[in-house]
């Protein structure tokens, strides 16, 4: 009962919101794009969670306030639908018939950590994670589970690539979706490219993931086309994504196709690296700095309360989910092991 439950849910969202089915998204650059209404019959796929990570999913309401409503407000793509019944309904960076479609919803804060859907009241959910690669995390309780969303913030169509002068990158920090939702930082990412005003320079990464599971990708030389976008190829594959401004000394990469399919990576000059690494080590050192360190307090609030499995099997006992205050999260947050 509960899986039809939830997926009857799941059926109801795509019955109301716009879908575009196409293998490769072909304008990266926010173009017009034909959009059909229609319902997709998801089928209950007999597949496990992504990763590891899921196997301890657990649910916990992220604290945003309504100052931070322009982080919510505006068009998302899901990427990942989890039912109340754990299985991965929709997954679109690790299936392949998933990869052919995207989802696109309006969303809008409401309330302190309360997201609401196509402005429905009956899909309103709670954050878990809001992180500053523009993606998010959201829950909402059905039968004895709950149902999980993921998706990502498309970016408005004015959103212009700024160059204004060559530059060398290094690689800070990335979030490789379809591995795991954990920001990788340190010496789990490398690589270094050169931004032009028209091209990407000697591109190379290397992203370990949270399995060990190590992966590289070289670019000798993409051509930059409207509004940041590019395509090349790397082998056998086609690989296509997006550059966009990301702060002062800052640009973020996203790519859309390619083995990296799903990732964002964020590319600083090596004078503003040298400067987040002496603000993390000095902060580090700090303890009233605790959530100082956007890693740091993305792990507290998904580390902080009961898993899934367990908070479904109690449906008795059950007490309605709450909000942690920072002591509360930060005293589970030195014991328990989970990060997007």
């Amino acid at each position: 009962m509960n899986l039809l439950t939830s997926k009857k849910a799941i059926i109801v969202l795509l019955s109301l919101v716009s879908m575009v089915l196409a293998g490769t998204i072909k304008d990266i650059n926010s173009r017009s794009i034909t959009k059909r209404h229609e319902i997709l019959e998801l089928s209950p796929a007999e597949r496990s969670l992504a990763s590891d990570d899921y196997e301890s999913q657990r649910v916990a309401v992220m604290r945003v306030n309504m100052s931070e409503a322009s982080r919510i407000d505006g068009e998302w793509e899901i990427t990942r639908i989890i039912g109340s019944d754990e299985i991965v309904t929709f997954d679109k960076y690790n299936n392949p018939e998933d990869k052919k479609k995207t989802i696109k919803v309006p969303m809008k804060l409401i309330n302190i950590s309360k997201v609401r859907i196509n402005n429905d009241s009956e899909l309103i959910y709670d954050i878990s994670l809001l992180s500053s690669f523009g993606t998010i995390a959201i829950f909402k309780k059905m039968g004895n589970g709950y149902e999980i969303l993921e998706a990502r913030k498309i970016k408005k169509a004015d959103d212009q690539i700024v160059i204004s002068e060559d530059v060398e990158l290094v690689l800070e920090r990335a979030l490789n979706q379809a591995k795991s939702s954990k920001i990788l930082t340190g010496t789990d990412v490398s690589g270094e490219m050169v931004l032009t005003k028209k091209s990407i320079e000697g591109l190379t990464v290397s992203l370990t993931n949270t399995n060990g599971e190590v992966q590289n990708i070289e670019i000798s030389s993409a051509q930059l086309l409207d509004g940041g976008s590019f395509k090349a190829d790397v082998g056998d594959d086609e690989v296509s994504g997006v550059v966009f401004n990301n702060g002062k000394d800052g640009y973020r990469l996203s790519f859309v196709t390619g083995p990296l399919a799903g990732a964002m990576l964020n590319f600083v000059t090596r004078d503003e690296l040298e400067r987040l690494e002496t603000k993390v080590n000095e902060e580090g050192n700090n303890s009233d700095n605790y959530f100082a360190s956007e890693e740091e307090a993305v792990k507290a609030q998904a580390e902080a309360l009961v898993e899934r499995r367990e908070v479904a099997s109690d449906t008795e006992n059950m007490e309605p989910i709450r909000v942690l205050s920072a002591d509360e999260i930060k005293e589970t947050a030195e014991t328990q092991g989970f990060s997007f």
